[in-house]
């Protein structure tokens, strides 16, 4: 039996996640994750750690807090350190307490490691403070998922012009939500901001009053913030006036993160993909055994990922063939006896994508992705297949209307490349 962690990653953003939170993840066994949570985020778990898909998308089927629970503790029986990997904050409406109480009923070990809560962080990337002085004096926060069981004050007895109002889960309710505040004796003219996917550069904030605001729900995460501090979006706001804020591009790299905070300061959402987390399908390793294999560097650390959760030593094999980046990262586990992959013979099981005769290493595992990584895709206005990659593994469907740029190695212009692509000026001191 193990220990599992109860892990806040934060609101989105992946430099809103806790150190105390990045050093749990690097040790993992087991991640259990949500919808919400960054890509890059995933990438920091170790080579080997079983990385399952538990995200839950408002108003469609998901999955149930009972099997994520069960989820929870089965992984726990069976491996050391499993993390539940929750956005925000795991007790601020991240039914963190629910978890808890399942592991504390089947004898499980846990810790809780706090993360950056959306209440107080997506206003703030939004320029409102949540309490000002001489404007409030605190702030109440609830969720509006559920219009018949929003808990708000009666504004007739109690002084809710003091007070910062912020409801989760409620934007989908908007209308419902400012006919009840009204009814409860807000002020029509009192200030109120939908914030759709805060903390990221392509964030959105439509602000106005509960008389009017021009807002439509279109799935995205959003906050509800109502009070007189929202008055300060229009004063404080930085994020959303950058030049290319709202512009999303994600990359796929094979080994070598590109280096693209020019492009991230200019107001760009970079969303960065490792080949080896599109996860390894589970295949009959075994059959390699005494086998020669081909297999191109980029494909490696999906490989080894696949031997570790079937438990096959890689020395078990015959000869082994790569090329020179696959190599030095062979070399790194230990095995120095490799042949150029470029003098290879018809005895070799070529590694790689999927073609006739090929053992396909980097297939989705469909349970395990569920739309996942296809959702960060269509939020995007560019991808970029960075190294070696020539093409997206053709389970990823993307829209044709998102176009695709290759940028092989070295990294040196994929900024300057990626800013023309945009019809801008690339000027980096």
């Amino acid at each position: 039996m193990g220990k599992a962690y109860i892990v806040g990653c934060g609101p989105g953003n992946k430099d809103m996640l806790t150190i105390a939170g990045a050093k749990i993840i690097g040790m993992a066994d087991a991640l259990i994750y949500d919808h919400l949570i960054n890509p890059e985020i995933l990438d920091m778990a170790k080579p080997g750690c079983d990385k399952i898909y538990v995200g839950k998308k408002p108003y469609i089927k998901r999955i149930s807090q009972e099997e994520i629970n069960s989820i929870i503790v089965r992984e726990s029986l069976i491996k050391n350190i499993v993390v539940r990997l929750k956005g925000g904050d795991p007790f601020l409406f991240g039914r963190g307490g629910e978890e808890i109480e399942e592991l504390k009923k089947n004898g499980i070990e846990y810790e809780i490691i706090p993360g950056v809560s959306a209440l107080i962080s997506v206003p703030e990337f939004s320029g409102i403070p949540l309490t000002h002085r001489n404007v409030n004096h605190g702030v109440i926060v609830t969720t509006g998922n559920s219009v018949e069981n929003l808990s708000i004050p009666d504004c007739h007895e109690f002084q809710c012009n003091m007070y910062t109002l912020v409801i989760f889960m409620g934007a989908y309710n908007l209308m419902d939500i400012i006919k009840k505040l009204l009814s409860a004796g807000y002020r029509k003219e009192t200030p109120v901001a939908i914030i759709e996917n805060g903390t990221y550069n392509y964030q959105k904030t439509f602000s106005g009053t509960l008389e009017k605001i021009d807002y439509k729900y279109n799935g995205s995460p959003s906050i509800i913030v109502v009070g007189n501090v929202v008055n300060y979006h229009r004063e404080f706001q930085i994020i959303e006036n950058r030049e290319y804020s709202g512009k999303t591009i994600s990359i796929f790299y094979d080994f070598y993160s590109p280096p693209l905070d020019y492009l991230e300061s200019k107001g760009f959402t970079i969303f960065k993909i490792k080949e080896s987390q599109i996860f390894p399908v589970k295949i009959d390793v075994h059959s390699l055994c005494g086998k020669n294999i081909a297999i191109e560097g980029r494909y490696v650390q999906a490989f080894f990922d696949t031997l570790i959760w079937n438990k096959f030593d890689l020395r078990d094999a015959g000869k082994i063939a790569t090329d020179q980046i696959g190599k030095g990262l062979l070399k790194k586990y230990g095995i120095f006896n490799l042949v150029d992959i470029s003098e290879i013979d018809g005895s070799y099981i070529k590694l790689g994508y999927g073609n006739s005769g090929e053992i396909d290493i980097a297939k989705l595992q469909k349970n395990n992705f569920n739309g996942y990584i296809e959702d960060y895709l269509d939020k995007s206005d560019l991808i970029v297949l960075a190294g070696k990659s020539e093409s997206l593994p053709p389970e990823i469907k993307i829209s044709d209307r998102i176009p695709v740029m290759r940028i092989e190695y070295p990294y040196d212009e994929i900024e300057k490349k990626i800013v023309s692509f945009f019809g801008g000026i690339y000027e980096k001191n």
